[in-house]
C-alpha cells in the first residue's frame, strides 16, 4: 500500500519535491524494473528484506537508507518483516539549476568505486535530518520550499563528507552550461507534451545545437530528452488513467503517443506494467 503523496511545487507549479510512505506485508516480488526521472532517497523505518538493481543487491533493514538517481532501475524483490519505507523524490534540476548546489551532483555524475546505494543504519544525523525533512514537508510553513531544499541539500552534502562517494577525477565543481537555457526546454516539454516534439525544436529553445544539447540534457538529467519524454508522458498517462474515464486510445493520444501500440510499448517499459494494471480509482501500483 502507499500513502498519498505530499507535494511541494515552486512559483511554475513544478513539482520541487514529492514524499510518501510504501506500507507492505511480507512476501516475494518478482523483479520489476521501472523508471522515473526523479533521484530518490529511501528511508527504512521498519521492515528487512532484498533491494535489487539490475546488476547487484542489498540487504535492507530498519534505519537503512537508500539513493537512487534518475532512471536508476531499482526494485524491492523480498520483504522479510513488514515494511515502512519512506519515500523522497526530487528531479535533478533543484541541484543543478543553483550553482552553490550543483558540487552534489557529483553524488549521481562522478561515483566512485566504493559507492554504494545503501547507506546502512546507524547513522543518527542522516535520520533526524531525513525525519525533519518529512516534517517540512506534512506542515508545509511558511518558507516550507527554503527550507524542504536546505534539508535536502543537507542530506546528499552530508553523504557526501561521511562516506566514500565520489571519484575527484570525476567531480565537477560548478556547472559550465547554458543551465538557464535547459530549464527552459524541461519547461517547454511539460508544457507540450501531447504535441509531437522534435530534437531541433527543443535544442532552438535552450539556444543549442541538438547534438550539445542532447549531450547536456543527459549529463545534467541522467536520462536523454527522449527517454525523459516518454517517462513524462507515461506519468501524464498513470494520472489520467486514475483521475478520468478516458479510453486508452483517448489517453494515448492525450499523452502525445502516435499511436496505441507505441503507447502500451512505452508504458510497459517504463512502468513494467500495462496500462490495464491501473483504473481511476485505483491508487499507484507500489513499485517498490
Amino acid at each position: 500500500m502507499r500513502s498519498p503523496e505530499i507535494l511541494l511545487t515552486d512559483d511554475n507549479g513544478n513539482i520541487v519535491l514529492k514524499a510518501y510512505h510504501s506500507y507492505l506485508p511480507s512476501q516475494e516480488r518478482p523483479y520489476q524494473a521501472h523508471h522515473h526521472t526523479e533521484c530518490e532517497l529511501s528511508f527504512f523505518l521498519k521492515g528487512s528484506g532484498i533491494y535489487r538493481l539490475q546488476n547487484r543487491q542489498y540487504e535492507f533493514h530498519a534505519g537503512d537508507v537508500f539513493l537512487f538517481g534518475s532512471n536508476e532501475a531499482h526494485c524491492i524483490t523480498e520483504i522479510h518483516q513488514e515494511m515502512d519505507l519512506l519515500n523522497f523524490h526530487f528531479e535533478p534540476r533543484i541541484l543543478w539549476e543553483q550553482f552553490e548546489c550543483s558540487q552534489i551532483l557529483n553524488l549521481f555524475a562522478a561515483r566512485g568505486k566504493q559507492f554504494s546505494n545503501r547507506f546502512p543504519a546507524g547513522d543518527a544525523i542522516l535520520a533526524e535530518k531525513l525525519s525533519s525533512l518529512e516534517q517540512e514537508l506534512i506542515q508545509q510553513q511558511v518558507g516550507c520550499v527554503i527550507n524542504a531544499k536546505y534539508l535536502l541539500f543537507s542530506v546528499l552534502v552530508h553523504m557526501i563528507r561521511q562516506y566514500d562517494c565520489i571519484d575527484p577525477k570525476k567531480a565537477i565543481s560548478s556547472p559550465t552550461a547554458p543551465v538557464h537555457d535547459l530549464k527552459a526546454a524541461m519547461q517547454y516539454i511539460q508544457q507540450h507534451l501531447a504535441e509531437p516534439l522534435t530534437l531541433k525544436e527543443l535544442a532552438d529553445v535552450a539556444h543549442l545545437t541538438p547534438t550539445y544539447f542532447s549531450s547536456l540534457f543527459k549529463k545534467f538529467n541522467g536520462v536523454s530528452p527522449w527517454k525523459y519524454i516518454t517517462i513524462k508522458r507515461v506519468e501524464l498517462a498513470i494520472s489520467l488513467l486514475r483521475t478520468t474515464s478516458m479510453t486508452k486510445l483517448e489517453i494515448a493520444e492525450q499523452c502525445g503517443f502516435s499511436s496505441s501500440s507505441n503507447f502500451y510499448t512505452a508504458f510497459t517499459a517504463v512502468t513494467g506494467k500495462t496500462p490495464s494494471a491501473y483504473t481511476a480509482i485505483d491508487t499507484l501500483p507500489n513499485f517498490k
